[in-house]
C-alpha cells in the first residue's frame, strides 16, 4: 500500500508539474517570433509544416497567440487522422492507424525536444 500511496503522490506531483509548464507556454507570446520559419526548421517536411502552420493559426483563433496554441497544434496533429485537422491518413487496406498515430506522438516529442522549440520556450 505504501508504494502505491508513492505512485500516487508522484503521479499528482507530476500533473501538476506539466499543468504549470503549459501555463509557462501560454504565457509566451508569439508575435515577435516568425512560427512559419519555426516550423520549417523543426519539421523536415515542407508541406507537413505549411499544414502545421494552417493548423496553429485555427489554435490561435481559441488559444491566443502563444506557445501553447503551438503545442496544441502539434498535440492535435497526434491526436486526429482524419479531416479535422488536415493530416488525413492514407487508407493502405492495412490497419495501421495505431502505429500511424503513435509515430505521430513519436513526431511531436521530437519537436518540442528541438533546440529551436527549447529556445522558444525559454524565453
Amino acid at each position: 500500500m505504501d508504494s502505491f500511496i508513492r505512485e500516487l503522490e508522484q503521479s499528482r506531483n507530476d500533473f501538476y508539474a506539466q499543468s504549470e509548464t503549459l501555463q509557462q507556454w501560454a504565457r509566451i507570446q508569439m508575435p515577435r517570433y516568425d512560427v512559419k520559419d519555426l516550423l520549417e526548421r523543426i519539421i523536415k517536411s515542407d508541406r507537413k509544416a505549411e499544414k502545421m502552420y494552417s493548423l496553429y493559426n485555427q489554435e490561435t483563433s481559441v488559444r491566443g497567440n502563444n506557445v501553447f496554441a503551438l503545442y496544441s497544434a502539434f498535440t492535435n496533429y497526434a491526436t486526429y487522422a482524419d479531416e479535422r485537422n488536415g493530416f488525413n491518413l492514407r487508407n493502405t487496406g492495412k490497419d495501421t492507424v495505431s502505429q500511424s498515430m503513435w509515430s505521430r506522438e513519436q513526431e511531436v516529442a521530437k519537436w518540442i525536444s528541438t533546440p529551436a522549440f527549447k529556445d522558444l520556450v525559454a524565453a
